[in-house]
């Protein structure tokens, strides 16, 4: 019995789509390190407000030991109150650290500190402080990039290569540093010329620490979320150009509660790429390059979708650009 070519087309698709599968599978659920911050000790940056706080409350649920960092420990004091007030046993701890992430020797400083005041190394380590003023290009001050670049890039690596050190120094296992970039790092457009490419800047970082860090059985992820309704979304619309407000459209940011869900729930699937929403996964799935999928099957769909409606969002961004006063 012969069978038919569009048969065997079909059966050949099919065999492919299982296989992809499977290394999926394989890949997010055997190669790489459960996610299990119980008992762990998680080191996290912005954390007295925002997405930075929300997340220390959700690993202090689930049993961890956080230490947040920021400037103020003013706000840091209020923060390790209601962390504190979510603790799920007694033997869990909360600690607080001052510390400016645009400088390297307080990063190492906060990071060191956090090792001594909570007896072991930080093994989960997530980096949120981060800041944006969007403006257009010619109305920035090379001082704006300078900040931008210190705070949002430079700030993610300075945190990310010393706790490597620690980690490697110390023989911790199963490792854990998750970057946040934002979906502006995977497209961009009128506002962001100072902001979008420090974010694009933490990805090429991610991409690269995501190979090289398996040598010391650390896992790396990168986050891109939308927009956040935090202190530093507020700062960020007062100085936003109403074409910019435009072509982000009417959607309204997002719970940093849920947010900080969004990440933890894409951190337990395994996923090195996470975001928090449709836009976000089309976009995602369009840039993915070589890392990674979350589920073959929909990524591919995903990634064809991105295609035409990328092409047609990119013509309504340049239309609004060029009317824009």
């Amino acid at each position: 019995m012969t069978v038919p070519a569009w048969a065997s087309v079909l059966i050949a698709l099919g065999a492919v789509t299982v296989v992809a599968l499977s290394v999926d599978h394989l890949y997010n659920r055997i190669i790489r390190n459960p996610f299990e911050p119980t008992k762990k000790h998680c080191f996290i940056t912005g954390g007295s407000t925002g997405l930075g706080k929300s997340l220390a409350i959700e690993l202090i649920k689930k049993g961890a030991n956080v230490t947040i960092v920021a400037r103020r420990q003013s706000e840091l004091d209020k923060a390790a109150q209601e962390i504190e007030a979510c603790k799920i046993n007694k033997e869990q701890r909360v600690v607080t650290i001052s510390a400016d992430m645009t400088s390297k020797e307080d990063v190492i400083r906060a990071l060191e500190e956090a090792k001594v005041k909570m007896g072991s190394v930080p093994e989960i380590v997530c980096t949120c402080a981060g800041a944006s003023f969007p403006k257009y290009f010619c109305d920035h001050s090379m001082d704006d990039f300078e900040y931008l670049t210190k705070l949002n890039y430079l700030g993610q690596a300075y945190v990310a290569h010393q706790a490597t050190i620690l980690m490697r120094d110390n023989d911790v296992k199963d490792g854990k540093i998750i970057f946040v970039s934002s979906m502006l790092g995977l497209l961009s457009f009128t506002g962001y010329s100072a902001y979008s490419p420090t974010k694009f800047a933490i990805r090429g970082l991610a991409d690269t620490l995501r190979n090289e860090l398996k040598r010391y059985n650390i896992d790396v992820h990168i986050f891109f979320p939308g927009n956040i309704d935090s202190p530093g979304y507020v700062v960020e619309n007062s100085t936003k150009p109403e074409v910019t407000k435009t072509i982000e459209g009417a959607s309204p940011a997002m719970d940093p509660k849920e947010c900080a869900k969004a990440l933890l729930s894409g951190l337990y699937s395994g996923h090195y790429m996470i975001t928090t929403e449709f836009i976000g996964e089309v976009l995602r799935c369009a840039t993915r390059g070589v890392n990674p999928s979350n589920n073959y099957v929909i990524d591919f769909f995903l990634a064809v979708i991105a295609q035409p409606v990328g092409s047609i969002y990119a013509l309504f961004m340049d239309y609004l650009a060029k009317r824009a006063k």
